[in-house]
């Protein structure tokens, strides 16, 4: 645990450094060289660390040539396959392969998050702490990482770059279709038509509906999708029912939607990516709403390519605040913030991020 609050304090004195010290490029490249290493060598080199750990190390293990890594129709996300093939051809050692994984996935979340907001570690801390209950999701984290970069694209109208970035996206996870719906955010919709969507997935989601139409499409789809399907109503149900945190996340999100939308304004003014992002946590409030109360697994998933813009949205709320005292009382705030989304985000799985272990840990066992 010490490790995660640590990596949360040290973007948050990285940020002090950032807004009240006149620095070089020489020294601004070493910051960022220093947050960047640290994040990537901790999520690199962690073991049995994160969600899905025991699946992806058998499925590494298991990739032995291109054949089992070929695509194939019961295998469309094969992106990731020949990835994990192309490593094996070079060093067949699965902490390289994370490392590997690391570097890609922290390279485009840094590039993604300077460019949107024009800072770096403020939302970047706040980023990683919501982000943590996930980690491990080696495919989605990934396709999450290429969506993110992708907006720039959306907002410049080049669609044709945005649209080859979302099927390179589908072939690390099949979910990434749902990036597709940023085609139609551009817009600035009224606050009525918000509230209009929100309130009908209210309704939606407490119907039997969700149930049964996931129920269906897996029995349209396929054999293997209706297991699937059934596991993911069993368990969303489990989930349900062993935690507060839908309460608490609801709460959380009708709190960050009334502060989003009453300083859209002022903030799209200064931000070209604001309401594009706005609008995309909106979205993915609609999911939440329409899914949570029988699908909680589904919304966890699905909803993550809209629900990781919210680290770029509550942090850029610091341009609100002229002077820097104020800023850096507001980033306080956010650091202590992000220490309590860090325990939310892995409360469904605690015992699978704490106590931190690392390979160097695990081979003195």
């Amino acid at each position: 645990m010490t490790v995660y609050i640590l990596t949360i304090v040290l973007l948050l004195f990285l940020y002090y450094v950032e807004v009240n010290v006149t620095m070089s490029s020489a020294l601004k490249r070493t910051l960022l060289i220093l947050a960047y290493a640290v994040l990537v060598l901790q999520i690199g080199l962690r073991w049995e660390i994160g969600t899905d750990w025991d699946a992806y190390f058998e499925h590494f293990e298991a990739v032995s040539d291109f054949s089992s890594a070929a695509p194939s129709l019961t295998s469309p996300e094969y992106g990731y396959n020949v990835c994990v093939w192309l490593t094996k051809l070079l060093v067949p050692n699965y902490s390289v392969f994370l490392v590997l994984h690391a570097v890609i996935y922290y390279l485009l979340i840094f590039n993604s998050i300077q460019r949107y907001t024009g800072m770096l570690y403020l939302p970047l801390m706040v980023f990683y702490a919501e982000t943590m209950g996930v980690m491990g999701s080696n495919r989605q984290l990934i396709a999450v990482a290429i969506g993110l970069f992708a907006l720039r694209y959306i907002e410049s109208g080049q669609r044709t770059r945005f649209l080859l970035l979302v099927g390179l996206a589908f072939m690390f996870h099949s979910s990434a279709l749902l990036l597709l719906l940023f085609l139609f955010l551009r817009a600035s919709f009224r606050s009525s038509t918000i509230f209009l969507a929100l309130a009908g997935a209210i309704v939606f989601g407490l119907s039997p509906l969700p149930e049964m139409l996931f129920s269906e499409a897996g029995n349209l789809l396929g054999g293997a999708l209706v297991a699937k399907a059934a596991y993911y109503l069993a368990a969303g149900q489990t989930s349900i029912g062993e935690s507060g945190l839908t309460v608490i996340g609801l709460v959380k999100r009708i709190v960050f939607l009334a502060l989003f939308l009453h300083n859209r304004a002022y903030l799209s003014s200064r931000l070209r990516y604001y309401n594009l992002m706005f609008n995309g946590y909106v979205v993915g409030l609609v999911f939440y709403f329409a899914c949570a109360r029988s699908l909680l697994i589904v919304v966890n998933r699905g909803s993550l390519y809209f629900d990781i813009l919210e680290p770029i949205l509550l942090t850029s709320h610091v341009m609100l605040l002229t002077r820097k005292a104020n800023r850096m009382a507001l980033a306080t705030a956010l650091c202590v913030a992000s220490v309590v989304f860090f325990f939310q985000s892995i409360a469904p799985y605690p015992s699978e991020f704490i106590p931190y272990r690392d390979v160097l840990t695990a081979l003195r066992f």
